[in-house]
């Protein structure tokens, strides 16, 4: 009995079939059901900028963006975005754009009657954060209900009339301190705040709806969106899902997380709708976006793999699967390992180099103790193995794909393994004929990310003759740390910027990932506004935030250390707060 299919996430986890949900029209365009996965990115520039946002809408548009996202912070914001539609239609675009509203519900209600789209926040829409705290909020869950419900009654009016959808948005980084003081900043909390939204609208009988649930933490993404699936599933209401890693960074560090979260979630068939977010121009993020919906599509036509018992299997919560190390420090407690085939033994970032796979274990007559064996699903089901498993001990088992679906397979061997009560670790076979190291990224990221966020493998051995083999080995390393099993190096939690944004983010990250990228494990996030400032760094050690024009707000985990200082000695400050706690420590070169 498949315990976790039947809870029903997704479709199925042995084949690919993407998830049926409603579909809805934004200006037009479908949205849901049978259409395409579209593409969005949201504008950098001050919304108030009409000129300036329409260029940049272009930009967009012209690289194949399919919805464009702009920040609406209040009334003056809504009208500038009706006169930036205005000019896009009089250029003969016709995209629809979304208006991004937070503390607002004015702003979004005059957005509503001049876009096609309102993204709302239920995490500070109704003005929670400014009436309750954990010790004052005396409100029943019926009071708490009725409230939500007056307060969008008027936008659902507005948004019927005017045909416009709406897009319930859920932050890691901004959850009501209602939902916090119930839930915490978990899964549960996020998914109770979308729900409870959810709840409202459809007792005012509206429909048009589109739900995001993000996290700058992979992990916590990825089993957010699935527990949020599993509850549409359940109330018989599946509405379009838009996915997103938030904060995620530029250059690789970016793509690779970005690719990693969206990917473990696209490969289940679950998305209708995605935003790579990368701290460069918006533009940039609509061919990584393409390339990763076209890539996880392949699927569509890859075989089913063979159904084992996974009800071990734990996609709401981190379990790593039970393994015992061995004497090369695979397998157990310890992080996973990044193997490079290579003859060229220059792969500097690799734990080990070989020269070829292990020879299959299926047909051996003894396997040796300690030794090193491919073995596939077809192996394990049919129990050719079984008994030379019980012999191996100490050895590293290589688990090879055959499917063309590399994350369901070795899903399935992960658990199958645990389910016949072996315990020898698990690396992954990654055979890829990409011809680039960008290409590699993306396509490892979106195959094997979900593997290492649910904690299924010991490592990973990357075959890839087309690319570098140190690049092989460096980009396997940020995949393991952008899915949270393995930290070797600083990681940057930045976000995009968007018109909210007083600095330069994009040149400041730069610099900060030049000034601090040599220290080891650090968590360092780097935030446009205090919108999602703190809580989407709510792991990061220490967080640069934009407070003002100019002025830059330091903290030491949740706790602010220096406000509002100038930007001019925001990093030096920084750099020394990092020192004075004697975490200045370079990683080994």
């Amino acid at each position: 009995m498949n315990k976790i299919a039947n809870d029903g996430y997704c479709p199925s986890l042995f084949r690919y079939e993407r998830q049926l949900t409603s579909q809805i029209e934004i200006g037009g365009m479908a949205m849901g059901g049978d259409a395409p996965i579209r593409i969005q990115s949201m504008t950098t520039t001050d919304t108030n900028d009409v000129a300036g946002s329409a260029e940049q809408s272009v930009r967009i548009i012209d690289a194949g963006g399919e919805i464009v996202r702009l920040t609406t912070q209040g009334e003056r914001e809504a009208k500038s975005i009706g006169e930036i539609s205005k000019e896009l239609k009089k250029r003969g675009f016709r995209t629809p754009l979304v208006a991004d509203v937070h503390f607002n519900p004015k702003a979004a209600e005059t957005a509503a009657t001049l876009v096609e789209a309102v993204r709302i926040n239920p995490g500070n829409y109704t003005g929670e954060a400014k009436r309750f705290n954990k010790d004052a909020d005396k409100l029943t869950d019926q009071e708490w209900h009725e409230l939500i419900v007056e307060k969008l009654r008027p936008l659902v009016g507005i948004c019927k009339t005017n045909k416009t959808a709406i897009r319930i948005g859920v932050n890691h980084g901004s959850l009501s301190d209602r939902v916090m003081a119930k839930y915490g900043d978990t899964p549960e909390g996020m998914v109770a705040s979308c729900t409870e939204y959810l709840d409202a609208f459809e007792e005012l009988g509206f429909r048009d709806l589109a739900i995001s649930i993000k996290s700058s933490n992979t992990r916590v993404m990825v089993e957010t969106v699935r527990l949020l699936s599993a509850t549409l599933r359940r109330r018989g209401n599946v509405y379009p899902l838009h996915l997103g890693v938030t904060e995620a960074g530029s250059d690789a560090e970016g793509r690779i997380k970005s690719a990693a979260g969206i990917g473990a979630l696209l490969n289940d068939g679950l998305g209708d709708t995605i935003r790579v977010s990368l701290t460069e121009a918006p533009e940039a993020e609509i061919p990584v976006a393409r390339q990763l919906v076209d890539y996880c599509q392949r699927l569509r036509t890859a075989p089913a793999v063979p159904t084992v018992d996974m009800s071990r299997y734990s996609p709401y919560t981190y379990q790593r699967r039970e393994t015992d190390e061995n004497a090369e420090g695979i397998g157990g407690a310890k992080a996973p390992v990044i193997f490079v085939v290579t003859h060229s033994e220059v792969a500097k970032s690799a734990d080990f180099i070989i020269n070829e796979l292990p020879k299959p274990l299926s047909g051996m007559r003894e396997a040796a103790t300690g030794g090193k064996y491919v073995v596939t699903l077809g192996d394990i089901v049919s129990g050719k193995v079984m008994a030379q498993l019980e012999k191996a001990k100490g050895a590293t088992l290589f688990g090879k794909t055959e499917s063309g679906n590399p994350m369901a397979e070795l899903r399935a061997m992960s658990m199958a393994l645990s389910a016949a009560g072996c315990k020898l670790p698990l690396v992954g076979v990654y055979e890829s004929r990409a011809e680039s190291v960008r290409e590699l990224q993306l396509e490892m990221s979106a195959d094997m990310g979900g593997l290492f966020i649910d904690g299924l493998l010991d490592g990973m051995c990357i075959s890839a003759p087309g690319v570098d083999a140190d690049d092989a080995a460096e980009s396997g390393q940020l995949l393991l740390q952008a899915c949270r099993a393995r930290f070797d190096r600083t990681e940057f939690i930045s976000c995009p910027g968007c018109g909210r944004t007083l600095y330069d983010i994009q040149e400041t990250v730069a610099e900060i990932k030049k000034e601090l990228g040599g220290l080891a494990g650090l968590k360092i996030g780097i935030m446009g506004c205090i919108v999602n400032g703190i809580g989407e760094m709510a792991d990061a050690d220490y967080g640069y935030v934009g407070a003002g024009r100019g002025k830059i707000s330091l903290y030491r985990g949740k706790e602010v250390v220096k406000r509002s200082i100038d930007q001019s000695e925001a990093l030096a400050t920084l750099k020394q707060i990092i020192k004075d706690d004697g975490r200045w420590v370079e990683k080994i070169k």
